[in-house]
């Protein structure tokens, strides 16, 4: 996290990035909202490890069954689509934890020695079994659990400095986790799915077998992994911020609904088309990830606030390593922006959202098109020509309406104005 003096207050970012208030964690002094760990935030946090765990021996048990039926090519591309994403999940977590030491060293000392995630990504050992096992957001997940029990626990006690000083530590584990869940999904699940999308295309013979049980599982669970991960991450922001209304279970739905089916249909539409021209597929999604990559650059202040070394003022213009570290942040962010639009800046997200979903509309049809008019006869025929027409555009749209349900119903913002002009009413 990157932290900005501000008079009477810190700012932090959230992994670098989200900007949000920075609480010393031994002092009464804290914001309006109440310090409460609910039990929908203890569900997340459960859910979420679950989630993981499930999406990660998916992904392994097909990797191996690959491996075991001879087909080493697959096991190789699996097996490449789950340790990349892992390794980079595994530096980006220990970059946080060493701006969270910078910030406040003693702190940082204190927590090396108690908590399961900054232990573990410190040892080498453990740091491999990490990137293997892709365990990153599961430890930084762990961790969070325990703060918010412990919250919990000095509620029921009575402990109000107790409860505060672990709801906080608990916000700040949450808000370098979801990022990383994010990160994970994105780089590594859905690259998974369009994988094992296309060698089913390619390769099914209508026969319904072990293997075939087992790559449906993977994508299943990893396409609702990634919904989740987003609806998570997007209510941990808001968590974060005092300044901002908490989301309901409403919000949270439609935002799942949202992130899930634009992901659903972005993933069947690489997946279709990749199953007639790889190469040309993997040319599109390149050119689509520079043209994001600059989007992102453009407008690259958290980017920048998540290289920078803290000991540099924030008004010294970057150094070079810090603006390469950021371009690599930004391919990094570039690379989910192939499948689901991630805000990096705290501003107002309509023409973005525009923009993108818009770009996203037209990549989808012209796919649809292309792949319907250059299948061969027999593929026609097939029992899943009709069905693929289907899911590729039609969840899009369901995603576009969830969205539009969440800003004009249940985005907590607008929540409040219609609270506001009942009572006004009133």
């Amino acid at each position: 996290m990157m932290e900005e003096r501000n008079n009477k207050r810190y700012t932090i970012y959230i992994g670098g990035i989200f900007p949000a208030p920075k609480f010393d964690l031994d002092v009464v002094d804290v914001p309006p909202r109440q310090p409460y760990v609910s039990d929908l935030d203890v569900f997340f946090l459960i859910a979420s490890i679950i989630m993981h765990l499930i999406d990660m021996a998916f992904d392994i048990n097909i990797a191996v069954r690959y491996l075991l039926a001879n087909k080493v090519i697959y096991f190789i591309w699996t097996l490449f689509f789950l340790l990349i994403p892992s390794f980079i999940n595994v530096i980006i977590s220990r970059r946080m934890q060493h701006q969270d030491e910078e910030i406040d060293s003693d702190l940082a000392q204190l927590e090396n020695h108690k908590t399961c995630g900054r232990t573990i990504i410190k040892k080498k050992i453990c740091c491999i079994l990490a990137v293997a096992f892709q365990l990153a957001p599961v430890i930084r997940y762990y961790d969070t659990l325990i703060y918010a029990l412990k919250a919990r626990n000095c509620e029921k006690v009575g402990d109000r400095n107790g409860q505060k000083r672990y709801y906080f530590k608990m916000l700040k584990e949450d808000q370098d986790v979801a990022l990383l869940r994010i990160f994970e999904c994105f780089l590594e699940a859905a690259p998974q799915q369009v994988l094992q999308l296309t060698i089913l295309l390619k390769h099914y013979d209508s026969d319904i077998n072990f293997e075939f049980i087992h790559q449906v599982g993977s994508i299943i669970t990893s396409l609702l992994s990634m919904g989740w991960a987003m609806a998570s991450y997007n209510r941990s922001i808001r968590l974060a911020q005092h300044d901002k209304e908490i989301m309901n279970i409403r919000g949270s739905i439609c935002q799942f609904l949202w992130h899930f089916l634009v992901t659903v249909s972005r993933i069947l539409m690489v997946s279709l088309i990749a199953s007639i021209w790889p190469l040309y597929t993997v040319l599109a999604c390149v050119c689509h990830w520079i043209a994001m990559t600059i989007w992102i650059l453009i407008d690259s202040r958290g980017i920048l606030q998540f290289c920078r070394k803290n000991n540099r003022a924030p008004h010294l213009t970057p150094t070079i390593t810090e603006r390469v570290y950021s371009v690599l942040l930004a391919l990094v962010i570039g690379l989910v922006h192939i499948f689901v639009y991630l805000n990096v800046i705290d501003s107002n997200t309509l023409l973005k959202h525009v923009f993108f979903y818009g770009l996203c509309f037209f990549e989808n049809i012209i796919a649809n098109l292309l792949w319907m008019f250059n299948l061969s006869i027999e593929a026609k025929n097939s029992w899943y020509f009709p069905v693929y027409i289907v899911p590729c555009t039609v969840p899009f749209f369901l995603g576009i309406t969830a969205m539009t349900l969440y800003y004009t119903l249940y985005h907590p913002i607008r929540k409040s104005q219609l609270q506001l002009s009942l009572r006004n009413e009133d």
